[in-house]
């Protein structure tokens, strides 16, 4: 064994032994409930926010939960990662795509309008032609809560004292204490990955427990009863076609106290102690194509909860914490600040500080791994809490860019797992979308995706013609960053068709522009407009934009090198090679900005909150300050036109951003935004009413601060980064402001990734501890037999970073 490993092995050991101790960096707390329906002002309304943004999270990727807290009642939000409703399944497969069958004329029609350069919204556009005859008008549906557990105690809220509300985020526990008179109440809850429910616990010292539990939901119930320490619940999520059906068992342990089932549904307990609730849900929800039905929900739910009332609390208890802090041991950051014992919502409220900042980012990591794991659908846009039955933007999946900022910091942050739900996910995707690429644009090969995604195969395009785009480039770049983080042959198998299908499609899907250059038409560029004083506010259809020629590029590059690797279709690989001089070149515009499309469109007091013409700076690997000087400088000012202040995942985005620009102080600024400014009191992002995705896009950028390692090395001869990096753009020789594609060869699957420490240390972070980054793997040239060694040592599969870091301030 290594230094390094036995190291790594001795941190996570001692963690283990220290558990017991609660680490300021990981705990939230709290010295109120969170504000619920169930705890009511005097005027009938919740107080200030309401209980999404203020109650605490569990999960284990599949079921989640939120606890509130209350002092009369305890409130459990049950949700189940693939309960959806308001859609369609069961349909045939193309019908199940929910893709717009287009005629060849009619396509080309479209085509035409762009080329023609119909901008604007009124009739004959490009918008309103593209919503004519592209858009879908099938219900995407949306996520959905599964129940409620309500729990009453008959305590006063003026009645106790010295409240305490808090959730360790390195355990996966949450608890909740007071006093009344001589006795003391308190509450443990969690969600067990291992055994797949909710527990809760609740026990009183030096007086009793008398609980009435209920459970309650939102949907139709087609059955509710109580029977001796048990209450089941079977309901309905009502669908466009095909019902989802599901069922949820509550099961009690009250020892000797007494257990009384009511005729409405609900227990009685009386004169308990120590009371143990836990609680199993499933829907007959499975990922299949197009019945995505099939689970025996039933026997399921009855399995999981027999299984766990035999194990019982304390075994239940000691499998979680086990399974939840060996991964979140794994990557800590510790940075150098004297703890202040304020609560969280203080904190939040104090304009910010290096302790919310750690808190932040160690958070973050629980709730990847709290909504994303073992499931057959990723985390949504609120990752995988959600109690309305009309969320907001429908809770859905967002494919140009939030479903994807979900899964930034995985690898990085490592927490490799948390990535399998995407990648099941983006298969039925695949496999639907083979059906839109044809049925709607004519592509016979590959497959296409839309803007907006569920969890029943849904790839069409989206009802508005200006939303109109192409994902299949992005979801992708996420499936091979996996493989790059990770070095599997044995996945890389498994997503290579999904990678080639995509590339399928882009090669059939661009066509050339005025200039002879390849271009991706119809798109635009997310969610931005242009030429509004000509053409209004909603002129955003449009051809070429920078985002999709970047990712297309970036795609069949990595293509290129899938197909090397597994020693495959060099026949194809050599189709994308000869493509790539031909993709539109990248350009800098008249404000020395990078352009967002192929005219000179840009305007410098734009600050949309998309920046998605600079997804090579990141997510992407191909512009660099350390490779391509002049799309640097360009990146920088397109930075600046679109200023600091955003939402928060635009905030988490440019965290990631001024982090690849190498300006740490930049960076650590809008870190410190998105913590202190767009956080809510449980650090949830704060976009009405949350999205997930900030919380992700920070930690993102925290670990770019720290630990970059995209670039590769094609040349270890080299005296310099510059050198060594393969670089993806240079200057075309008859235009200085244009930069065309590099076509790879097959050299670049044996590049090893450059790993460069400490890329963007903000000043204000002056020295500290982050054990477990994880990089890019580095792997020997076959060719050479030599590896070069930048900034650090070379990594291998599964291998992490572990440093402590000082800087001098003067």
């Amino acid at each position: 064994m290594s230094i390094g490993k036995f190291v790594a092995t001795l941190g996570i050991l001692l963690a283990f032994v220290t558990l017991a101790v609660a680490d300021e960096r990981y705990v939230l707390r709290y010295d109120a409930p969170a504000n619920d329906n169930f705890e009511k002002s005097s005027k009938g309304k919740p107080k200030g926010l309401g209980f999404i943004q203020t109650a605490l999270p569990l999960g284990n990727g599949r079921l989640g939960a939120m606890f509130s807290g209350g002092i009369d009642t305890e409130h459990l939000l049950i949700n189940d990662i693939t309960l959806w409703m308001n859609a369609k399944r069961g349909q045939d497969a193309v019908a199940q795509s929910g893709t717009r069958v287009v005629a060849p004329a009619d396509f080309e029609t479209v085509r035409k309008t762009y080329r023609e350069g119909k901008f604007g919204t009124k009739p004959g556009s490009m918008e309103s032609v593209s919503t004519k005859y592209l858009s879908s008008t099938e219900p995407l549906g949306n996520y959905a809560p599964f129940s409620d557990l309500l729990i009453s105690t008959g305590h006063d809220r003026a009645s106790i004292r010295d409240y305490h509300r808090s959730l360790d985020s390195r355990t996966g526990l949450g608890t909740v204490s007071y006093s009344v008179g001589n006795g003391t109440f308190t509450r443990e809850f969690f969600c067990s990955y291992p055994h797949d429910v909710v527990v809760a616990r609740f026990t009183a010292d030096d007086a009793t427990l008398n609980l009435t539990i209920q459970t309650t939901t939102k949907h139709q119930v087609a059955h509710v009863k109580a029977a001796g320490n048990r209450i089941t619940l079977s309901g309905k999520a009502k669908m466009v076609q095909d019902d989802v059906e599901f069922m949820q068992i509550v099961q009690v342990d009250a020892g000797d106290a007494e257990i009384s089932p009511q005729a409405d549904g609900s227990i009685k307990i009386s004169g308990a102690s120590d009371v143990k609730i836990y609680l199993a849900g499933y829907c007959d929800y499975l990922p299949v194509y197009p019945s995505f039905k099939g689970r025996d929900y039933q026997v399921d739910c009855e399995k999981a909860i027999s299984a766990a009332a035999e194990i019982g609390f304390g075994a239940l208890k000691q499998s979680h914490v086990a399974d939840v802090s060996s991964h979140m041991n794994r990557c800590r950051l510790k940075l150098d600040f004297e703890p202040s014992r304020l609560t969280t919502d203080k904190l939040v409220s104090s304009d910010g500080s290096l302790e919310l900042e750690n808190l932040y980012f160690n958070y973050s990591r629980y709730l990847q791994l709290s909504c994303s794991r073992g499931a057959p659908v990723p985390s949504n846009l609120q990752g995988i809490w959600n109690a309305d039955l009309k969320p907001a933007w429908n809770c859905d999946y967002h494919t140009d860019i939030n479903v994807q900022m979900n899964f930034w910091m995985v690898d990085p942050a490592n927490l490799s797992e948390s990535f399998g739900p995407f990648a099941k996910w983006t298969k039925i995707v695949a496999e639907s979308g083979a059906h839109t690429a044809r049925e709607t644009f004519g592509v016979d090969k590959g497959w296409s995706m839309g803007l907006n995604g569920n969890v029943f195969g849904f790839t069409a395009q989206n009802v508005h013609g200006r939303r109109n785009q192409q994902a299949g480039h992005w979801l992708c770049q996420n499936l091979f960053d996996h493989y790059a983080f990770n070095k599997d042959r044995a996945y890389l198998e498994e997503i290579y068709p999904i990678l080639k299908g995509a590339a399928e499609f882009f090669v059939e899907y661009l066509a050339p522009w005025k200039d002879g250059t390849l271009v991706v038409y119809p798109t635009w560029s997310p969610e931005n407009t242009y030429l509004t004083k000509q053409h209004g506010k909603l002129n955003k259809q449009a051809y070429g934009a920078s985002w999709d020629q970047q990712l297309v590029l970036n795609l069949f590059t990595d293509c290129i090198e899938a197909s090397t690797v597994l020693g495959c279709d060099e026949s194809f690989r050599r189709t994308l090679q000869g493509m790539i001089p031909k993709l539109c070149p990248q350009k800098i515009g008249q404000y020395g900005q990078l352009q967002e499309w192929p005219e000179d469109w840009d305007n410098p007091k734009d600050t949309h909150r998309h920046i998605s013409h600079l997804i090579a700076l990141h997510p992407g690997r191909d512009i660099s300050p350390l490779t391509t000087k002049e799309l640097y400088q360009a990146a920088l000012v397109t930075m600046k036109h679109r200023g600091d202040e955003s939402t928060g995942w635009s905030t988490g985005w440019k965290t990631c951003f001024w982090s690849r620009l190498h300006d740490g102080d930049r960076a650590h600024n809008i870190y410190r935004f998105l913590t202190s400014q767009r956080a809510y009191p449980n650090l949830f992002d704060f976009h009405p009413p949350f999205q997930i995705d900030g919380n992700f896009g920070g930690a993102a950028g925290v670990c770019e601060m720290l630990l970059q390692s995209h670039l590769r090395s094609v040349n270890v001869d080299a005296k310099t980064i510059e050198g060594a990096a393969f670089v993806a753009y240079q200057i075309d020789p008859k235009e200085p402001t244009h930069f065309v594609p590099v076509v790879p060869d097959e050299s670049l699957a044996d590049a090893p990734y450059i790993l460069h420490l400490l890329p963007a240390l903000p000043s204000v972070w002056p020295s500290g501890k982050i054990n477990g980054l994880k990089a890019g793997a580095v792997l020997k040239s076959t060719s050479s037999g030599k590896t070069r060694r930048w900034f650090g040592l070379p990594f291998g599969r599964h291998e992490t970073v572990n440093f402590v870091f000082m800087l001098a301030v003067n």
